[in-house]
């Protein structure tokens, strides 16, 4: 019997089942409009070329780190202890989350500056996707969509997804764990509070202390808004709670019942304690008036403490331009949704949002002194939200209401003057911008405002141009350069090239010759005993130097 007798034929309803299939995975949800899906593509297409295009320019990033990658991706003792170098001489300053990541994409693809960083770029591209159903749920579809661009055109959020630092894992477990506690909201099951519980204790050992600055927003906004009565809303949250601090504590609390002498010395301690390094190195000696031998100051890493810490001009530029959008967009949505239900989803997320926002502004500007820019890429999720929410809940109301159409336009102006402060900054860079923006952002103000009855959709592209022009050119200059350290910045090479520096950033190891091959020699060595991984030289091997991840 030939082959083609035996052959069986094709069956047009599994062909017909596949495309609809193919169809329905593309359109959406029923409930969203047809664009939504194909728009959400686009935006993590966006997000994945802007953090994956030639993501090994910045090499091994923060020496420091990528030290404590390559002995844990070599050695499954440097992993469990979180061990900085092969010899578990001493550990990293951080909990262990972000660097066994890296380490066991090391493992599988081989220890390179990509294999390291690609988990990163991954965690980056995931939070945006994250943000989008989070806000689709609460606030639609357009703005899920124009929070999930702003997010990935952030320009701290493009930089440390394409770094080693911890903060692209944290903020994408941050990022969850807000979408579980909306969830939670939508269904009032206690599933979703405990697992937005366990994700803020994963962020904790990601990133210690800096993780529970949520949890304000998360409890709040649940205890607020989530359904059913008080007492039941209140021992969930108990719950929850108690979850996180167990998941915060099991790995630290695991290292602190081993004795000392069989396991790494605790970097960045006196003490050789873990919980010295959360709560006094990373934690206390961060706030009050001094700092770290007072680096946080004038000049520092993240500029003086202040109102306008945020936008001066160590910081501004990495998170600032979307500022006044937010700041009016938590306003006007709670204004706007005033009189909703208690449980209602839209007024929930801006308690979140808002809280989040508010208390990482606080924290940054008035309570750390030790400060580095990039710590603001916890709070991008929060602007973006903000900021596309309040653009289009005033852009609904233009056509009705004077009032609407006004504060539109200020908003506009006011974005558009702070762009071209922020870009007057780097004079040389891109200078058409600086009249450019202020050009389109004026136009479209007046636009609104005098034929406010009859305002156009292209009204509303333009002013989203003119409001995203300044981060998409410094997310692209962040794109096309080399960017190490121990302070990374995101922008043109002119922002780390010491014209807007301060003092330099708490290093990043600097390994002469690269870094060994498999089973290469032991980094450090010598009798323990106070070691501070933020000590420049202290250790006196040859080649290297150094530094803690300033993180």
């Amino acid at each position: 019997m030939s082959d083609q007798a035996l052959a069986l034929p094709a069956h047009p309803a599994l062909a017909d089942s596949a495309r609809e299939r193919l169809r329905a995975r593309l359109r959406g949800r029923p409930a969203d409009p047809p664009w939504s899906r194909l728009a959400l593509l686009g935006v993590a297409l966006l997000a994945a070329v802007l953090m994956l295009w030639g993501l090994t320019v910045n090499g091994y990033a923060n020496t420091y780190y990528a030290s404590a990658v390559y002995a844990d991706s070599h050695s499954w003792s440097a992993f469990l202890y979180n061990a900085l170098d092969l010899s578990r001489y001493v550990s990293i300053d951080k909990t262990p989350l972000s660097i066994w990541m890296m380490a066991l994409s090391a493992r599988v693809f081989g220890f390179s500056s990509f294999a390291m960083l690609l988990p990163d770029a991954l965690c980056g591209v995931a939070s945006v996707v994250v943000l989008h159903d989070a806000v689709r749920r609460t606030l639609g579809p357009r703005a899920a969509i124009l929070a999930a661009l702003m997010l990935a055109l952030t320009p701290v959020t493009v930089l440390m997804s394409r770094f080693n630092n911890p903060d692209a894992l944290l903020v994408l477990l941050l990022v969850c764990s807000a979408w579980a506690t909306v969830r939670a909201i939508e269904t009032g099951r206690t599933r979703h509070l405990l697992l937005a519980g366990l994700l803020v204790g994963l962020a904790f050992n990601t990133k210690m202390l800096q993780a529970y600055l949520v949890l304000p927003a998360l409890a709040l906004a649940y205890l607020y808004a989530g359904p059913g009565r008080a007492r039941r809303r209140l021992t969930q949250l108990v719950g929850a709670g108690a979850l996180t601090f167990a998941v915060s504590a099991a790995w630290v609390g695991a290292m602190m019942l081993i004795p000392a002498a069989q396991r790494p010395y605790v970097g960045d301690t006196l003490h050789n304690s873990w919980w010295e390094l959360i709560f006094e190195a990373n934690g206390l000696n961060r706030v009050g008036s001094s700092g770290a031998g007072g680096v946080g100051g004038p000049g520092g890493f993240g500029g003086g403490q202040g109102v306008l810490r945020l936008l001066d001009a160590q910081v501004g530029g990495q998170i600032a331009w979307l500022l006044p959008f937010a700041a009016l967009g938590l306003l006007v949505g709670l204004w706007v949704r005033r009189r909703t239900p208690r449980t209602d989803p839209a007024r929930a997320a801006y308690v979140l949002w808002g809280l989040w926002a508010l208390v990482h502004v606080a924290v940054f500007s008035l309570a750390l002194t030790l400060f580095h820019p990039y710590y603001t890429s916890a709070l991008a999720p929060a602007v973006a939200v903000l900021a596309a929410g309040g653009l289009l809940a005033l852009w609904d109301r233009v056509r009705v209401s004077r009032l609407a159409a006004a504060t539109l336009a200020l908003a506009l102006v006011a974005t558009a003057l702070l762009s071209t402060s922020l870009l007057d900054r780097t004079p040389a860079f891109v200078p058409w911008l600086r009249w450019l923006v202020p050009a389109v952002a004026f136009g479209c103000a007046a636009a609104l405002l005098v034929w406010r009855a009859r305002a156009h959709a292209l009204v509303l592209v333009l002013a989203l141009a003119a409001v995203l022009a300044g981060p998409v050119a410094y997310s692209l200059a962040t794109v096309g350069r080399s960017v190490t350290g121990g302070n990374p910045k995101a922008g043109p090479a002119a922002i780390e090239s010491g014209l807007l520096s301060g003092a330099p950033g708490r290093g990043g190891t600097a390994i002469a010759g690269g870094f060994p091959a498999a089973g290469g020699p032991r980094l450090f060595g010598g009798a323990r005993g106070g070691v501070s991984s933020g000590s420049p030289g202290g250790l006196g091997l040859p080649g290297v130097a150094a530094g803690g991840g300033g993180a």
